[in-house]
């Protein structure tokens, strides 16, 4: 490709697919790169009875387990956190199934609450309507009658 753009955007993952639909009436010419292709959901676990089993292969969270043609190895040997990504368009909401949960206000005070890490810069009420920018967009938060959480389709809370 030849053509110039004004932006472009590097991962057609949750945040980069956003950016890129924000902009997409725009005159601008946006250009989205990805490291890997379109997943086709007819194929992904949840579809068939060996969902569990594809976790240990070619649905891994590990880049090193999966092994597909677009991954690349990562070394978290010394590292207690074990990354979970995945390289193609959805980019990690391929392996999280689109569930993207609110965080709560809490969250963004946890050196303050918790004595750990750091706080945000930002509170909560500042990112509410973009949270409900994604709900309206995605259509998949919807309130549990039982705790009143907005909760995708099913509350995971105790009963």
């Amino acid at each position: 490709m030849s053509d110039p753009v004004d932006v472009l955007i590097i991962g057609a993952g949750a945040s980069g697919a956003a950016v890129a639909w924000s902009l997409a009436e725009t005159k601008m010419h946006i250009l989205c790169l990805e490291q890997g292709g379109w997943m086709n959901p007819a194929t992904y676990p949840s579809t068939g009875r060996d969902w569990e089993a594809r976790f240990f292969s070619d649905y891994s969270p590990s880049p090193n387990i999966r092994a597909r043609p677009e991954d690349y190895p990562i070394n978290d040997d010394n590292s207690p956190i074990k990354v979970v990504n995945f390289n193609g368009v959805g980019g990690g909401t391929v392996m999280y199934t689109a569930h993207f949960p609110r965080l709560h206000p809490s969250d963004f005070r946890v050196k303050s609450l918790d004595g750990v890490a750091d706080d945000w810069p930002i509170d909560y009420d500042t990112l509410v309507p973009f949270f409900e920018e994604n709900d309206r967009f995605h259509r998949e938060t919807r309130r549990c009658r039982r705790c009143r959480s907005a909760a995708p389709v099913r509350c995971w809370r105790r009963r």
